[in-house]
């Protein structure tokens, strides 16, 4: 009897020490879950090795001494999950789990061919596309880095997946951080590469080169894809790469920057939602004077939304909450050149514009049309000498300081009116309130003019207005662009192939007529001009060869109004 007694006390020391761990583990491809082995297996001296199994809902509920434990979900015909160091102290319901039934395939070294989707790839070193060799992975496809390694692109890379059924590049730690792989690197060979509906996380160290985890030295285009969760850019253009650079649709956030670049070929950043970044949104660096920052919204940079040293063109982009970690912190920060800054919406920004002053640069600006609102700061401020070479045709509204610190002579004092009858300074900036519908990034109405604001037909009557006649609204949304999407969002029109390689045929789906259509660059200027002898409901557009690869906006037109509105991708 007095050997028996203490080992109770020590069975009954252990359990008092036992939490319930329940959850539900899934298989893919099946309805019935059950017969999955879910094992903890100690870490910790504490631990003692448990197991249980799940039901044909994939509901587990099993009890565990507490400790720390590897957890690994099992099944035969199915890739094995694992939960890393796990603490178990108190009951509690871990996450969901999904077995995986493609076929792993470990990858490493020289590679090329077709990738499909039904198999993952966990790539076990580096991998490298060598040059005049091609990589095509299939849509749904996961490929995931079992280290610090980088896929290395000297041929051609092909990842196209879908809206609904995205490429995954990303870690194969259950509990992912951000720098478990390396990089995607697109070396000088590098040619007609595409990233399409990709999702790429959870890679890449910051290093004193600021290379990129998407490294862009050759020829590729970025659209439709997120990339996250990185402690470097997001994407990085190599310092002095001549080429051209398309990221279009894409979603950048939780990096050093969301898009950092040091090329010098014409680089179109278009449509993003850069977000959440721990420095700056975009980076320009001194380089290049043909870069088109246009309609990204960018939110959540610590720094300021948009850094340029050089000649650019920054329009029609959404800048809010960026620059509240630094007393320099704008929306759009200037450092250097004469970038043009227009039609942009900004708002609860640290400053909506910066001007950096020192004895190197010559920082100038030309700030136009520009909605400018709500700044914890100023609307726009300089550290000294250098103010902005225009300052026209803005609004300006519940600024903490003021519109700004150093600015031209007249900017900021009203002795007029606009065409519109809006008190205005010589420079036709307003000061009323800018009636946007909603600030909610989520909003559909999202920083679009109501019908009462001051801002519309108020802007730079020199800008061309591609929607309609009319004088440009101030700011990123124009009122008759919103008009033109609402009433006609339901997709009457298609127009494909898009990509476009020799020719593309549109299509009206229902009993839509046109006579017209307009093809324009980014910069708002007309390419190439179509006009019908008589309305019809369909038109082939053939011999666009020498159409430059970039997207591009088509215009549809009935008796010149515009009745729909396509965005085209030239490959």
């Amino acid at each position: 009897m007095k050997k028996i007694l203490p080992l109770i006390l020590i069975l009954f020391s252990i359990f008092c020490y036992s939490s319930e761990i329940n959850g539900s583990v899934f298989l893919d491809n099946t309805s019935d879950h059950s017969g999955i082995l879910i094992k903890f297996n100690p870490v910790s001296p504490s631990a003692v090795y448990t197991e249980g199994v799940s039901d044909s809902n994939g509901l587990y509920n099993i009890t565990v001494i507490n400790g720390v434990y590897n957890i690994t979900f099992e099944k035969s015909g199915y890739q094995t999950y694992t939960i890393s160091e796990e603490l178990i102290s108190a009951d509690d319901t871990l996450i969901n789990v999904t077995l995986n039934s493609n076929t792993a395939v470990n990858v490493s070294g020289i590679v090329s061919g077709n990738w499909t989707n039904d198999s993952t790839y966990i790539v076990d070193g580096d991998i490298i596309v060598q040059s005049g060799q091609t990589l095509n992975i299939e849509a749904g496809t996961e490929i995931k880095f079992n280290g610090y390694y980088s896929l290395i692109v000297n041929g051609t890379l092909t990842a196209i997946g879908t809206e609904n059924n995205n490429i995954i590049f990303t870690s194969v730690s259950s509990t992912p951080s951000n720098n478990d792989w390396n990089q995607i690197i697109f070396n000088p060979n590098s040619t007609s590469s595409e990233i399409n509906y990709c999702i790429i996380e959870y890679g890449h160290l910051a290093d004193f080169g600021d290379t990129g985890f998407i490294e862009i030295n050759g020829e590729v285009a970025i659209i439709n894809s997120k990339i996250r969760y990185s402690n470097g850019p997001g994407i990085k253009v190599a310092l002095n790469y001549t080429g051209d650079v398309l990221i279009d649709n894409c979603e950048i956030s939780n990096c050093t920057y969301g898009i950092y670049n040091s090329g010098i070929g014409e680089i179109l950043i278009t449509n993003n939602r850069i977000f959440d970044i721990n420095s700056i949104g975009i980076y320009e660096n001194i380089y290049d004077s043909q870069t088109i920052i246009r309609k990204n919204v960018i939110y959540n940079c610590p720094y300021s939304g948009v850094v340029c040293h050089t000649d650019i063109t920054i329009e029609r982009n959404i800048l809010f909450n960026n620059g509240q970690g630094n007393p320099y912190g704008a929306g759009v920060f200037v450092g250097d050149g004469t970038p043009i800054i227009a039609n942009n919406t900004m708002f609860s920004n640290k400053n909506g514009v910066g001007i950096y002053d020192n004895d190197f640069y010559n920082p100038q600006p030309i700030i136009n049309s520009n909605i400018i609102i709500n700044s914890s700061d100023y609307g726009i401020i300089s550290q000294g000498e250098f103010q902005p070479s225009l300052v026209a045709y803005n609004l300006f509204n519940n600024n903490t300081n003021g519109v700004g610190n150093n600015l031209p002579t007249g900017v900021g004092t009203v002795i007029t009116t606009n065409t519109n009858g809006t008190d205005s300074d010589a420079y036709y900036n307003i000061f009323s309130s800018s009636q946007l519908i909603s600030t909610n990034p989520i909003d559909s109405d999202f920083c679009e003019l109501s019908p009462t604001s001051n801002a519309i037909n108020a802007g730079d009557p020199s800008i061309t207005n591609v929607y309609n006649s009319t004088i440009i609204d101030i700011g990123a949304k124009e009122s008759s662009e919103a008009l033109s999407i609402y009433e006609f969002s339901n997709n009457d029109f298609i127009a494909y192939p898009n990509p476009i390689v020799n020719q593309i045929q549109v299509q009206a789906k229902n009993s839509q007529l046109f006579d017209k259509i307009i093809i324009y660059n980014l910069k708002g200027q007309i390419i190439e001009e179509y006009d019908l002898e008589n309305l019809s409901n369909e038109h082939t557009i053939e011999n666009l060869n020498n159409l430059k690869s970039g997207v591009y906006i088509m215009n549809i037109y009935n008796n010149l109004e515009r009745i729909h509105e396509i965005k085209l991708l030239k490959k």
